[in-house]
């Protein structure tokens, strides 16, 4: 991916050019929700995702962003390389704090152009999950809570997400020897592709004996209720955000959270 020539940053997250750091944040969040390829296949989509992370990239750092508010994008790209703008540790604070995946980001810009060398990622956050609920417009107007009840991944009770069977413990990874990686030559003279252990799914250490509750994964589906508050003023197509209520990560990660799409009644002639 090579940085793209005469896009307006500011434009491009729908911030003024006095934007804090925060609003920036806040606007990248919120349009790579939006246009993230896993949850929307529209044409274009991945397009205007990799825009956002440009952007994202060039304004979350003070320098860079009085560079080209001095220079436009043309000065950025003579000034930077490719690497001196995406990486890690631009994304990494807002990966964490929204949840995002960075490797997964620097995935979808880079793709097959790109030597993606992965961290360990020792716990892997759990999956969003959607709901949708039907109210009425009194309800809508008021506010009210509701129930929703719907299959969650959750951490094994058995094992407490660890995947370890009780009385048993975890060993050094006898594939990677610990570092959750496993280095592949791609052809001669060309280098290495670092990609995630396949045998303990970059966590570096293995179970001595799984939990044969979960088969080792540290989470199992049940159903669940979860209690959902609707605003005042909610409009018919909002969508709620239900904070750390989706399923659980592995081995301990994260948890997702609970989209809900509220759909208002029409109301009876």
């Amino acid at each position: 991916m090579s940085l793209s020539s005469g896009l307006d940053y500011y434009d491009v997250l729908g911030v003024g050019r006095n934007a804090p750091g925060d609003e920036i944040k806040r606007a990248f969040h919120k349009l790579a929700l939006k246009y993230h390829p896993d949850r929307n296949k529209s044409p274009g989509a991945e397009g205007k995702f990799k825009a956002a992370a440009e952007a994202y990239a060039i304004l979350s750092d003070p320098e860079k962003r009085r560079k080209y508010d001095a220079q436009g994008s043309e000065g950025i790209a003579k000034q930077y390389k490719q690497e001196d703008i995406f990486n890690r540790g631009t994304f990494r604070d807002v990966s964490t704090e929204f949840g995002f995946d960075v490797d997964d980001v620097f995935g979808r810009m880079f793709g097959g152009s790109f030597t993606l060398v992965r961290k360990r990622p020792g716990t892997r956050r759990g999956r969003d999950l959607e709901a949708q609920v039907e109210i009425t417009r009194e309800q809508a107007a008021s506010g009210t809570v509701l129930e929703v009840t719907l299959p969650r991944i959750s951490r094994c009770n058995k094992c407490g997400g660890s995947g370890v069977e009780p009385g048993s413990r975890l060993l050094l990874c006898p594939k990677c020897k610990g570092t959750g990686r496993i280095g592949h030559e791609v052809a001669p003279n060309f280098g290495q592709v670092v990609v995630t252990c396949d045998r303990c799914s970059g966590r570096g250490e293995v179970a001595e004996a799984q939990c044969k509750a979960c088969s080792g994964n540290g989470t199992e589906e049940r159903r669940v209720k979860l209690q959902v508050k609707v605003p005042p003023g909610t409009g018919n197509g909002d969508q709620l955000v239900v904070r750390k209520q989706g399923d659980d990560g592995q081995h301990g990660g994260q948890p997702g959270d609970l989209y809900v799409t509220v759909k208002v009644k029409p109301r009876l002639r």
